[in-house]
C-alpha cells in the first residue's frame, strides 16, 4: 500500500509541469504588438536629424518589421530595458537618398531603451546613436 502511495504522489508531482515564469515587467511588458515612428536621431557628435516617417513594429511573437527606404525584418528579444536585435536583419537593398536612415544597422545588436513622456529612446551605445519614436498613428 505504501509503494502504491508513493507512486500515486510522484505521479502526481509529475504533473504539475515546469513552473512558470514571471510575466514580463516594464518595457518588456510594454514594447510588444507596438509600432513606433522615428521622430528625431541623435548623433554621436551631437547633431540632431529627423526622421521621415521610418517606423519600427515589435510583433508579439518576436517579430521586429522596420518600414523605411530600405525595409527589414528579423527577431528581437526584450529583458527589462535591454533590447536585442539578431544580428543578421533580411533587409531590401535600394540606392536610398544620403539622408535616409540606416534603422537596420542601428537597431541590429544590443541597445537600452527608456521612456521619455510619450517617446521611445533607443540608445545604441556602441554606434553612440539615439532615435526618437512616437506612437504610429
Amino acid at each position: 500500500m505504501r509503494v502504491l502511495s508513493l507512486i500515486l504522489v510522484l505521479a502526481a508531482a509529475g504533473c504539475t509541469g515546469a513552473p512558470s515564469l514571471p510575466p514580463p515587467v516594464g518595457l518588456a511588458a510594454e514594447i510588444p504588438g507596438t509600432t513606433w515612428t522615428v521622430e528625431r536621431v541623435v548623433e554621436a557628435d551631437g547633431d540632431l536629424g529627423r526622421g521621415f516617417a521610418e517606423q519600427v513594429a515589435f510583433g508579439d511573437d518576436g517579430d521586429l518589421r522596420i518600414t523605411a527606404c530600405n525595409d527589414c525584418s528579423g527577431r528581437y528579444t526584450m529583458t527589462d530595458d535591454v533590447l536585442t536585435v539578431e544580428p543578421v536583419l533580411a533587409c531590401t537593398r535600394r540606392a536610398c537618398p544620403s539622408a535616409a536612415l540606416p534603422l537596420g544597422t542601428i537597431l541590429e545588436g544590443t541597445s537600452t531603451l527608456r521612456r521619455d513622456g510619450d517617446y521611445l529612446v533607443v540608445a545604441n551605445d556602441s554606434l553612440n546613436v539615439q532615435l526618437l519614436m512616437v506612437p504610429a498613428r
